[in-house]
């Protein structure tokens, strides 16, 4: 099982070219696709809508889209920045975790939100971290932890504990051939965390139980970029297995040729 998590920076590449095709087919193949920065309708484009034109791009997935900030952009329309997943396997439910965040005084400072995906037998958590301090992805870290631990015992987005059946159809909801459904344990957590190898962000994921895929394929904290673009480069993108995942582990790596966008993606293979 092919994984890759990608920060697109809304399709715009080191040619400062807006290039969803360029996107896809950095993504094409892998099973399960978590991106970042994805936009509908947010700026003056071909495909203005970008959730649902890298979704033709790439068919074959089901797929699923949480907006971090959502704001009017007219009659009808929503200004959206977000979190996208796309995976071969049924994506069976979907929740948008607001993360907590705070205004820094002389920046710009946007809301962040973790997407939690379950498709099979894995919770796919798809995450875009603070980028202006690190007290805030601490208080990130923090909460988004807490959403994951919990998860399995608070259940699925529609519980029904000691229900012996879900009801007739008349009721007031229904579900198909009356599934609930499930939260498994195993779970991933990815994306763009805004934190190298090391820090006390990076530190508080570890020690929740997290192992980070890329330290499993060899790389020390000092290896591996992400961020070409900062002085130094940094590797700020990550992939996270749970512990019960670890042992399915093969290969991770960073695609250090994409120029599709400021970011590198990061790949994982799963038994």
């Amino acid at each position: 099982m092919l994984i890759v998590a990608y920060n697109i920076q809304w399709g715009m590449g080191r040619d400062r070219r807006i290039d969803l095709d360029r996107i896809a087919r950095t993504v094409a193949g892998a099973d399960i696709i978590a991106l970042q920065e994805v936009e509908r309708n947010w700026r003056a484009q071909d495909f203005p809508d970008q959730a649902l034109r890298l979704a033709a791009l790439l068919p074959g997935y089901d797929w699923v889209y949480a907006a971090a900030v959502d704001l009017h952009g007219g009659p009808g329309r929503r200004r959206q920045i977000g979190n996208m997943v796309l995976s071969r396997a049924a994506i069976e439910s979907t929740r948008t975790l607001p993360l907590p965040a705070r205004p820094v005084e002389g920046f710009v400072n946007d809301q962040q939100a973790m997407i939690e995906a379950v498709a099979g037998n894995l919770r796919v958590y798809n995450t875009h971290l603070n980028y202006l301090g690190e007290d805030q992805r601490l208080d990130q870290a923090q909460r988004m932890l807490a959403l994951i631990a919990e998860a399995p015992e608070r259940g699925g987005p529609v519980t029904a504990p000691g229900v012996a059946a879900l009801g007739p159809e008349d009721e007031w909801i229904v579900l198909p051939d009356g599934k609930l459904p499930t939260m498994p344990e195993p779970a991933m957590l990815l994306g763009d965390f805004n934190c190298v190898p090391g820090s006390p962000t990076y530190q508080s994921i570890r020690a929740a139980g997290f192992v980070d895929v890329l330290e499993l394929a060899g790389f020390a904290a000092h290896e591996g970029v992400t961020f070409p673009g900062s002085t130094p480069p940094l590797r700020l993108d990550h992939i996270f297995l749970s512990a019960s995942l670890v042992p399915r582990f093969r290969r991770a790596w960073i695609d250090d040729v994409a120029d599709g966008s400021d970011h590198q993606p990061v790949w994982l293979d799963l038994a």
